[in-house]
C-alpha cells in the first residue's frame, strides 16, 4: 500500500524534527528547573496552562477547519478560492485572537491585588501575548501540515524552539533571572517566527483583507465551535489537575508534578506528533480517492504499529524514571520519579485518539468528539478530588492515566460505530506480555552512573522486547524482515507487508 509508505516516510521527516526539538527541550528543561525554585516552576506551569486554555478559546477549533476545508478550495476551479481560504482563516483567527487577548488583559488587571499579587499579574499580562501569537501560529502549522511541507514545518519548529531558549537566556543575563524573563523571551521570538512567514504569503498573493469571505468564515465557525469545546474539555482533562493540586497541596507540589509531566510530555511529543502530523493528510487523500475501506486499512495498520512502539516506550521509561528525572531536573526533583510511569502511560495512551478522530471528522460528528472529551475531563476532576487529599500528588498522575483510558475507550466506541476498521486485540495482548517481561528484566539492573544506567537499561529493554515479540508474533517477524530488506535495499519497502488479517506463513 503506497499510502502507508508515504505515511511512514513523512512521519520520519516529522520524527527528525521532533527529535531535534526534544533535544533542545532537554537542554532548556534542566536549565529552567535549576534556575527556578520548585514553587516558581509550579507558578510558571499555572500561568502557561491558563494561557493555553484561553488560546484554545481564541483558536475556536479553526485549526481542524484548516485541514477539513483545504481539499474543497485546493481542487476548486475558481482561481481566487485559495486566496479567500487563506485570508479568511488568517484574518478571522487574528480578529478573534486579538479580542481574546485584550479581554484577558483587562480581566487580569480588574482582579484585586489581594487575589492576584502585582508580580503574578505582571507574569499573566506578559504571557497574554501568547494568545494571539499561538493562535496565528496554529493556522500556519496546520496549513504546512495539510500541504505536506514537512521540511518547512520542521525547520520552523526547530528555529522557534532554539530561538526562544536563546532569547530567555539572554534576558537572564541582561534583565533578571525570573519567570518574567521566560515569558518575555519566549513571546518575543515566537512573534518573530510568526511574522517571518507573512512576506512569503503576500508574495504568493494569499493574504488580502478584501478576500475575507464572511460566508466561508461562518461555515468555518459552525464546523469549528464544537471542536473548540472539545479542545477546552481536553485542556481541562490535560491541565485541570494543576489547579486542584495547587488547591489541595500547594505550588511546590505543582512544581514536582510539572517537572515529571514535562518529561512525559517530551516522550509523548516524540512518539505521537510525527505520526499525528502525517496521518490525517494521508488519510484524507486516501479517503477521497480510494474510499473508506482503504482508509480503514491505513488506520488499522498504523494503529497496530503504534501500539507496538508505545508499549516499548512506556516500559523503557518506567525502568529509567528515577535516573532520568535526576539527570534532567536535578536531585531536588527526585521524588517526582514515581509520577513518571503513570504520566508517560497516560500521555502515550491519549495519543491513540489520532486513529479514532479522523472517522468522526470526515463524517462531521464533531459533537461526539466534544462530548466524550467532556466526560473524560469530568472523570479526571472527580478522581483528583477523591485521590489528592488521600494519596497526594501521585493521585493526580493515576487520575491522568485512568481518565485518558476512559477517553480513548469512549472515542473508539463512537468512531468505530460509524467508521469501522480492524483492531488486532490479540496482537495488543502479545505486545503487553512482551512489555511486562521487559520491565521485569530491565528493572533488576543496577548501574551507579546515571547516564550509563539509562543507556544499559534502555538497551536491555529494547533487546528483551524485540526478542520476545520475535518468538510470539508472526506479524512482527514479517515487519522486521521487510524493514531489514528495505534498509539494505534488497527488497520491497515496509508497505509490502501483508495486510492486517492476512495469515503469515512461516
Amino acid at each position: 500500500m503506497t499510502e502507508l509508505k508515504k505515511l511512514y516516510w513523512e512521519s520520519s521527516h516529522y520524527l527528525a524534527g521532533r527529535v531535534a526539538v526534544m533535544l533542545l527541550g532537554f537542554v532548556s528543561f534542566p536549565l529552567f528547573t535549576r534556575v527556578f525554585s520548585v514553587s516558581e516552576y509550579g507558578i510558571m506551569s499555572l500561568v502557561l496552562n491558563t494561557v493555553m486554555v484561553l488560546t484554545a478559546c481564541s483558536k475556536f477549533g479553526m485549526q481542524s477547519a484548516v485541514q477539513r476545508f483545504y481539499p474543497d478550495h485546493a481542487n476548486s476551479p475558481d482561481p481566487t478560492a485559495f486566496q479567500r481560504y487563506y485570508s479568511t482563516l488568517f484574518f478571522g483567527a487574528g480578529m478573534i485572537g486579538g479580542a481574546c487577548t485584550l479581554l484577558y488583559i483587562g480581566t487580569v488587571y480588574a482582579i484585586p491585588n489581594s487575589v492576584i499579587g502585582p508580580s503574578l499579574k505582571s507574569a499573566f499580562a506578559i504571557a497574554s501575548g501568547f494568545i494571539i501569537i499561538r493562535t496565528l501560529r496554529s493556522m500556519q502549522t496546520n496549513l504546512m501540515q495539510i500541504e505536506r511541507k514537512t521540511i518547512l514545518l520542521n525547520v520552523s519548529d526547530i528555529i522557534n524552539r532554539a530561538g526562544t531558549i536563546a532569547a530567555v537566556i539572554l534576558l537572564f543575563f541582561v534583565w533578571q533571572r525570573g519567570i518574567n524573563s521566560y515569558f518575555l523571551g519566549t513571546l518575543a521570538f515566537e512573534a518573530i517566527v510568526v511574522l517571518a512567514f507573512v512576506p512569503s504569503l503576500l508574495k504568493r498573493n494569499l493574504l488580502s483583507p478584501r478576500s475575507f469571505e464572511s460566508k466561508f468564515f461562518r461555515a468555518v465557525i459552525t464546523f469549528s465551535v464544537p471542536l473548540m469545546w472539545a479542545e477546552l474539555a481536553w485542556l481541562v482533562l490535560d491541565t485541570g489537575d494543576r489547579y486542584l493540586i495547587g488547591h489541595f497541596l500547594g505550588t511546590e507540589a505543582i512544581g514536582y508534578y510539572a517537572a515529571a509531566y514535562g518529561v512525559a510530555y517530551h516522550v509523548q511529543d516524540l512518539v505521537t506528533v510525527p505520526l499525528g502530523l502525517a496521518l490525517f493528510p494521508v488519510f484524507m487523500k486516501l479517503w477521497s480517492t480510494e474510499g473508506e475501506k482503504a482508509a480503514g486499512v491505513l488506520l488499522s495498520r498504523s494503529l497496530d504499529h503504534f501500539v507496538m512502539a508505545a508499549i516499548l516506550i512506556v516500559g523503557t521509561f518506567t525502568v529509567v524514571s528515577r535516573d532520568l528525572i535526576v539527570l534532567l531536573a536535578s536531585h531536588k526533583y527526585e521524588s517526582a520519579h514515581v509520577l513518571l510511569p503513570w504520566l508517560v502511560s497516560g500521555l502515550v495512551l491519549s495519543a491513540g485518539q489520532i486513529f479514532f478522530k479522523p472517522g468522526l471528522l470526515v463524517h462531521k460528528k464533531v459533537f461526539k468528539v466534544a462530548r466524550v472529551t467532556l466526560y473524560a475531563a469530568i472523570i479526571n476532576i472527580v478522581l483528583n478530588v477523591l485521590m489528592l487529599p488521600r494519596i497526594g500528588v501521585k493521585g493526580a498522575a493515576i487520575a491522568t492515566l485512568l481518565s485518558y483510558a476512559a477517553w480513548i475507550f469512549m472515542m473508539a466506541r463512537e468512531s468505530l460505530a460509524i467508521f469501522h476498521f480492524e483492531i488486532r486485540y490479540k496482537a495488543f495482548a502479545r505486545y503487553l506480555i512482551a512489555g511486562a517481561a521487559m520491565v521485569l528484566v530491565a528493572s533488576q539492573i543496577h548501574v551507579p552512573t546515571l547516564i550509563l544506567s539509562i543507556l544499559v537499561k534502555g538497551t536491555v529493554s529494547l533487546f528483551v522486547y524485540v526478542a520476545i515479540l520475535w518468538v510470539i508474533d508472526a506479524q512482527f517477524r514479517a515487519l522486521m524482515r521487510s524493514g531489514v530488506k528495505w534498509l539494505s535495499g534488497l527488497g520491497q519497502p515496509v508497505a509490502s507487508i501483508p495486510p492486517v488479517g492476512v495469515a503469515v506463513k512461516e
